[in-house]
């Protein structure tokens, strides 16, 4: 990797983003095991999990105003303050009687600051690295993101189960190992040099607020049409991909097949490995692999869905049968990982400097809707047909490669 890419803003931004995603993972699957515990109610579990993805949907855009007409570096160190913040009240909240109610509070608390950071360090990126580091800058931003979502889930599973349903109280030291995460971020964060994007004052809040929305809506269909098409392809991308996959890998793993939960977590544990090759990857090939080919990796993932699909037409193992879907998950989450960084770096590229974080924000909005829809849809497709899998997985590679020819002209464009 050059070393121009991995300058000291940058290099203090992924640290304190590495400590801030890490924590974030960590508090949340460690919540999530508590709430479930608590509850033991999955009905109950599942709404809660519910009302904490809203946040995101309908707060991301004024994220992205935020981001726009604010210091970038002061938002990132109030966010990570505020994370570090809710971590303690989640230890004070373990003392009271109605900690449940406290837990879905700070829950939602969580979802909202989220909603808020993302556009912010988005658009950050591009402010202090110059374009053509951008795809191996978003590739490391990538990584990192996997590599928390990887070791996250795993260490807190492991200190839970340590910990013991008998002893609930002292989960009290993950959270604070949480905040420590939280304020160790702010720190560095204090010391990054973002430049300052000034916009026109406007003195009413609510005035403000339209005229950026309509400002940025009118960028996107009039004077880059092309960006908005980008951002509607991934959305639909990632409303077919996704689910597919993750609400697919413990259906077919532990209904269909009938195997081991064991299996199961491997399966989770190869995805999560193959999302971070797939940022490697992107990294590695930043100067010779162009974005008007992203298409291409459209036709790898529908062709590999559709391999799949084949294999179930036959009388295979459950074992063989495994093996098939582990691989051709592998192939997709590498596919997929790359197409992402790409298209993000596409993205920021075509967007001027004073728009980045309501363009941002309308990206990760539009994505925070689609991927419900389409857990909902695959979790219905999936329970509907369970004798009919091939059919879903079909049907689904030709979407797929219906979206990869619609997009060709559009990522030549970007």
């Amino acid at each position: 990797m050059k070393t121009k890419t991995l300058n000291r803003n940058f290099i203090l931004l992924i640290i304190g983003q590495a400590s801030s995603m890490f924590g974030t993972v960590l508090l949340k699957f460690t919540v999530s095991l508590l709430i479930l515990d608590l509850t033991r109610s999955a009905a109950l579990f599942g709404t809660i999990k519910a009302i904490s993805y809203l946040p995101p949907i309908f707060l991301s855009p004024i994220g992205g105003i935020m981001a726009d007409r604010n210091d970038k570096r002061n938002l990132m160190i109030a966010l990570d303050s505020l994370y570090g913040i809710m971590a303690i009240l989640l230890v004070l909240s373990l003392s009271f009687s109605n900690v449940l109610v406290l837990i879905t509070v700070i829950m939602v608390g969580l979802s909202i600051v989220s909603s808020f950071e993302t556009p912010v360090v988005q658009s950050s990126i591009p402010l202090i690295q110059k374009k053509e580091s951008l795809i191996q800058s978003n590739a490391i931003v990538s990584q990192i993101n996997m590599l928390a979502n990887l070791i996250g889930p795993l260490l807190a599973g492991l200190l839970y189960s340590a910990i013991g349903k008998a002893y609930l109280q002292d989960v009290r030291i993950v959270f604070w190992g949480c905040a420590i995460c939280f304020f160790s971020a702010a720190i560095l964060e204090a010391f990054i040099k973002i430049p300052q994007i000034t916009l026109s004052p406007i003195s009413k809040p609510l005035h403000a607020i339209k005229n950026d929305l309509s400002e940025s809506f009118h960028f996107l269909t009039s004077k880059q049409v092309y960006v908005f098409k980008a951002i509607l392809l991934n959305a639909a991308f990632v409303l077919l991909i996704q689910p597919l996959i993750a609400t697919g890998a413990p259906f077919i793993i532990r209904v269909v097949l009938d195997l081991s939960s064991v299996l199961n977590g491997l399966s989770q544990a190869f995805m999560g490995a193959a999302g971070l090759v797939g940022g490697i990857v992107a990294g590695m090939v930043a100067n010779k692999f162009k974005t008007e080919k992203i298409y291409r990796l459209f036709w790898i993932m529908g062709i590999s869905i559709a391999a799949f699909g084949s294999s179930l037409l036959f009388n295979l193992s459950a074992n063989l049968t495994y093996i098939i879907f582990v691989i051709i998950s592998i192939i997709i989450f590498i596919s997929a990982s790359i197409a992402g960084v790409y298209i993000m770096s596409a993205i920021q590229q075509n967007v001027p400097d004073n728009m980045l974080g309501r363009i941002m924000s309308f990206y990760s909005a539009i994505v925070s809707i689609a991927l419900p829809i389409g857990i909902l849809l695959y979790g219905y497709l999936y329970e509907k047909f369970i004798n009919h899998l091939p059919v879903i997985m079909f049907l689904t590679s030709i979407a797929i490669l219906v979206i990869g020819y619609i997009g060709k002209k559009t990522y030549h464009h970007l």
